[in-house]
């Protein structure tokens, strides 16, 4: 007699076949079969309060981890609601596999209420998206999109699986866990190496792949032998290279002038990774159009996007600078000349004193000071802080910085750092605004759940100032005297402090830099989430 098993047996397999230690969601109605079949599973459900806080979370897991994380959201309100932080993954080549459930597929024809067009809507923050039409289907459809989740472009995937098919049963049940090679390097890199070799002056500008691969070691040797300067591009989501090696010359600023005024003083860029994003147009191209451009991805679709190249080099990242390395005869694994470069802290602390422009500036470094730079997962966020605590952190050697989201879609720091620490075992530091923290406040309650040491930094103005500050730049305004629009909320003040109590935090108000090493060696040895406030005047 041939075996069968039911929908719920299968997603049971599926997850022992694949060793998924966690599933991340936030569950609807349509999603109750599916947490009936989880309960049988070895799987850790990590509950998130809303859906961009579970995505976010499960993302900061997978850049951890280097793994795909599996999602388990609502049918189409439940999906609407994470897709700002799924186009936020999907941006950041995150790979995660989204779940969803849907109507009985037997009450799907009469449009119910908690059906809806689930894969039209899955499309724009996904690379694959299906849904399953049969209980015959099930196995191969998760299957697949586990595989394509973590094939090059790595991208978040999506199955809808209507709720009555883990009642129903099937023969097809045979999972198979997959091993995957993907080091994939072209047979022509030593024309890449010699191209390179030729450049008089040449750039190498490293976006999220450097990071993903763990390969910023072997780019950094490359370019100490090509005499190369190191860029780090925009929204580059995580570390990508040695901010404090001498061939690192800063991350390439967002607007697309200043992008160009930079790379025009050289005659060859290499691009290593997706593309040079940015975020506001200032009146020219990014990449001058008598620049020789080099670029390496893993994925087709990504060479020559956005612009025109020289030469386009599809490969796997680590593979292919291990590769030019062999051509140039540069060993890429081996200890970096010059990356021994310790910061000036004793210089940095002074310069950011309390009796400077903004005395709160000393606050965020006396945070920073606190913390292990190798361990420790900085996470930064849209407001108007960020440059100045991404500054901090890469002058003072951080190795895990985690910038602002490239989806652009704030609601993602909070949710990551929680992942991120889930993922490392280490507490994770995010640098919010007050007013982008309401964007997923709700992750502090999973963080205090799941006894994470998350510190959340909030800075608090009341109002949105880095909107403001764009105003003030896009119109030619007077700041002092322009009256803005919808860019403030301190009437009603907000009650962060008993709204972040609520979700489970610790939370202190830090005045003094002599109060901060106490409050975070607490902090660390707590078990659950802290926040400290730092008044930020306008």
């Amino acid at each position: 007699m041939t075996e069968s098993r039911t929908g719920a047996q299968l997603v049971q397999d599926f997850i022992a076949a694949n060793g998924i230690e966690y599933v991340f969601g936030n569950p609807g109605t349509t999603e109750t079969t599916f947490l009936a079949a989880l309960a049988g599973s070895d799987a850790t459900y990590v509950l998130a309060l809303n859906e961009p806080s579970a995505v976010g979370i499960a993302a900061g897991y997978s850049l951890a981890t280097g793994t795909t994380a599996m999602v388990s959201l609502h049918t189409y309100p439940g999906l609407a609601s994470g897709m700002f932080n799924l186009r936020n993954a999907y941006l950041s080549g995150i790979p995660l596999f989204v779940v969803n459930g849907t109507e009985d597929s037997r009450f799907l024809i009469h449009n119910p209420v908690l059906g809806g067009p689930n894969t039209q809507l899955a499309e724009t923050a996904t690379k694959y998206q299906y849904e399953v039409r049969s209980i015959d289907e099930l196995t191969v459809a998760l299957q697949r999109c586990w595989l394509q989740a973590g094939l090059q472009p790595t991208r978040p995937v999506f199955l809808s699986v209507p709720m009555d098919f883990m009642a129903g049963s099937t023969e097809r049940i045979t999972f198979k866990p997959t091993v995957v090679h993907d080091d994939v390097v072209s047979a022509s890199i030593a024309q890449v190496a010699q191209a390179l070799r030729s450049a008089q002056r040449l750039a190498i500008v490293v976006d999220y792949a450097v990071g993903w691969d763990r390969s910023v070691r072997a780019m950094t040797n490359i370019a100490v032998a090509l005499d190369a300067d190191v860029y780090a591009a925009p929204f580059h989501v995580q570390g990508v290279c040695d901010m404090l090696h001498p061939t690192f010359k800063g991350p390439l600023p967002p607007t697309t002038k200043e992008v160009r005024d930079i790379l025009s003083g050289y005659d060859t860029v290499l691009l290593l990774g997706e593309k040079l994003d940015t975020f506001t147009y200032t009146g020219d191209q990014s990449v001058p159009p008598e620049v020789r451009l080099i670029q390496i991805s893993p994925a087709t679709e990504q060479l020559g996007f956005d612009w025109p190249v020289d030469v386009a080099v599809v490969g796997d990242i680590a593979a292919s600078l291990r590769g030019i390395g062999a051509a140039l005869g540069v060993a890429t694994d081996e200890p970096v000349t010059g990356a021994d470069a310790a910061p000036d802290v004793a210089g940095l602390r002074a310069s950011y004193s309390t009796q400077g422009a903004d005395p709160s500036d000393a606050l965020i470094f006396a945070v920073l000071e606190q913390l292990d730079p190798v361990d420790t997962h900085v996470v930064t966020e849209g407001s108007s802080e960020d440059e100045l605590v991404q500054r901090m952190a890469t002058s003072m050697g951080f190795r895990n910085v985690h910038f602002s989201p490239r989806g652009g879609a704030l609601g993602w720091a909070m949710p990551l750092s929680v992942g991120l620490s889930l993922g490392t075992g280490h507490p994770a530091v995010c640098f919010v605004g007050d007013g982008g923290s309401l964007f997923s406040v709700h992750a502090i309650w999973t963080a205090a759940a799941m006894r994470l040491p998350v510190v959340f930094v909030c800075f608090v103005n009341h109002e949105y100032r880095l909107l403001k500050d764009l105003w003030v730049s896009f119109t030619g305004a007077d700041f002092a005297s322009t009256r803005f629009v919808g860019l403030d909320f301190d009437d009603p003040a907000l009650d962060l402090d008993g709204i972040m109590r609520g979700f489970g935090a610790t939370t202190e108000r830090v005045d003094s830099t002599a109060d901060i090493p106490a409050l975070l060696a607490a902090a660390r040895d707590r078990g659950g989430p802290t926040v400290l406030f730092i008044d930020r005047r306008p």
